[in-house]
């Protein structure tokens, strides 16, 4: 066999040619990071700045006493809130995702009760004096932050219950606030509406406080999730969290039919129409709004992750997978574990981006291989295997022609790089290796060993264990190595009887391919007590 490994770049004509054409801008990432925070800091200071100034000039917090201006301003609010809960609603029919169930009451909840507000303001159709007005705002925006915060954790039981049964929730929730709207609407001044409830200006600054502590907590949670994948919908719930935190400031110091109390009305609207601006923008690239709104309140960063892959990667992706069907399932899942694995290191959201996307094109050097190489049955020639470990300089080659995949070329082209400095292509060694790098080697290792080869059947993960355990301080970072195995014991996998073999470990990390020594090792009975 003759000829340069590397050369075969050149040969990968279309692949080349559509990521020059497709992938020119450089660091979008970084980019849409610096939008991003244009905009949480525009929304979170706001807020505040224009409060604060209106009540500390006064002759800036001008009167503008208006009551159809109000109710056409009300009615803008709500028909924005209501057309996110239909959106929301209409995924959640489909998906049966008890958090989007959970997002269309909280938005049911203000649209109904701020189109309440409105039409109780009193010279509207003749509405007396009551004080059901000023307490239904407070009311919306405290359901709208519960409803928010049971649905950013889709695991816990709001969540699960309202996913068991969408179309019963959103309905006993429909029907329960048209009740409360008809009653109070019908008989505005009777009862408590024409006099406060005992200690209720306590109630309801207690109200006010916890609703906007929780809106500013889940909005931090958003925020995290938009830093995975720079997702619009989460950039636009970070936005309704604190524009939602400002109203409630705004209503509890503004003076009535002020600037300082109009604001509350202009900080609803502005982030309720960014989530209308979200869902539109980003139904242009999606064909259902189950595809916009599912997976919004993942739990599990890789759901976000991907949401924010680019059409270079997942163009890369899919050359891979035609190539080769066993790297589709095996990169995704290194992928997956790897992220997990950063989780518990403390990778921060950029770099388990960068993490996410370099192990799922850890292997995109393999598209530069021979087909009569990549696809033997048998074991390899010294010749052939020495293609076989040109693949990670291949695979960094071809995605350094993504500006936008730059971040990930670490990972690909040292993820067969050891600990001791033994490994290829380049020789590095400890630190030398980038900490990416470092994980997806331990997650590429342990799927290797733990999947179905044509030469083997998988290994149980027991058995596995022991033998990856027998690599620290060579093949894998001690660190990165406990790491992997806590998160497996949290899974009920520890490491087998008897001493491991770190020989087996550096086989099964090779492309897969016959190994002669890993499956002679595998072959072999194991010892008492070992699975």
């Amino acid at each position: 066999m003759t000829g340069n490994p590397t050369a075969r770049v050149k040969s990968l004509g279309l692949l080349s040619i559509w990521i020059d054409m497709n992938d020119t801008n450089a660091r979008p990432s970084a980019r849409a990071a610096r939008r991003g925070v244009a905009v949480v800091l525009l929304a979170l200071l706001a807020p505040q700045g224009t409060l604060l100034l209106l009540r500390a000039v006064p002759t800036l917090d001008l009167v503008l006493r208006s009551a159809v201006a109000h109710l056409v301003v009300v009615s803008a609010i709500s028909a924005c809130a209501l057309a996110v809960a239909v959106a929301a609603a209409g995924a959640a029919g489909r998906s049966r995702d008890g958090s989007l169930v959970l997002l269309a009451l909280g938005c049911l909840a203000v649209g109904g009760l701020m189109l309440g507000h409105g039409l109780l303001t009193p010279g509207i159709g003749g509405r007396p004096a009551n004080l059901w007005v000023g307490r239904l705002p407070v009311l919306a925006i405290t359901a709208f932050a519960g409803c928010l915060c049971a649905a950013a954790w889709p695991q816990r039981p709001p969540a699960a219950w309202a996913g068991r049964w969408p179309r019963g929730t959103l309905a006993a929730g429909g029907a329960a606030l048209a009740l409360a709207l008809v009653g109070v609407s019908l008989w505005p001044a009777a009862g408590v509406g024409g006099r406060p409830v005992p200690g209720e200006a306590p109630i309801r600054l207690a109200l006010v406080l916890a609703a906007a502590i929780v809106l500013v907590a889940v909005g931090v949670v958003h925020w995290w999730r938009w830093r995975l994948g720079f997702d619009l919908m989460q950039l636009a719930l970070v936005v309704a969290c604190l524009l939602g935190a400002g109203a409630l400031l705004s209503l509890q110091v503004g003076a009535l039919w002020h600037l300082s109390w109009w604001d509350y009305h202009a900080f609803l609207l502005t982030g309720f129409a960014a989530a209308i601006y979200a869902v539109l923008t980003s139904c242009r690239r999606s064909s259902t709004l189950q595809e916009v709104l599912g997976g919004v309140f993942a739990a599990d960063p890789m759901a976000h992750i991907s949401r924010g892959y680019s059409e270079t990667l997942r163009a890369l992706i899919g050359a891979v997978e035609a190539r080769d069907a066993y790297t589709h399932g095996h990169s995704a899942r290194v992928a997956e574990l790897s992220v997990h694995l950063g989780l518990r290191l403390g990778l921060r959201p950029a770099a388990l981006r960068t993490l996410a996307e370099g192990a799922y094109l850890h292997d995109v050097g393999k598209v530069g291989i021979p087909d009569h190489i990549l696809n033997k049955p048998g074991g390899l020639t010294d010749e052939e295997r020495a293609w076989i470990q040109q693949h990670p300089i291949v695979g960094s080659d071809i995605v350094g022609r993504a500006p936008s995949l730059r971040d990930a070329l670490a990972v690909i082209r040292q993820h067969h790089e050891r600990f001791d400095g033994q490994g290829y292509p380049d020789g590095l060694a400890g630190q030398q290796i980038s900490l990416a790098a470092r994980i997806v080697a331990v997650a590429d290792v342990w799927d290797a060993l733990t999947s179905d080869r044509a030469y083997r059947p998988a290994w149980p993960p027991d058995r596995a264990l022991r033998h990856l355990e027998a690599g620290r301080g060579s093949h894998f970072d001690p660190v990165c190595l406990d790491a992997f195995l806590a998160l497996m014991a949290e899974r009920g996998h520890r490491p087998g009887h008897g001493e491991g073999d770190a020989a087996v470990a550096d086989a099964a990390a090779e492309a897969c391919h016959d190994d002669p020594k890993a499956a002679d090792l595998a072959a072999t009975p194991p010892v008492p007590g070992q699975r």
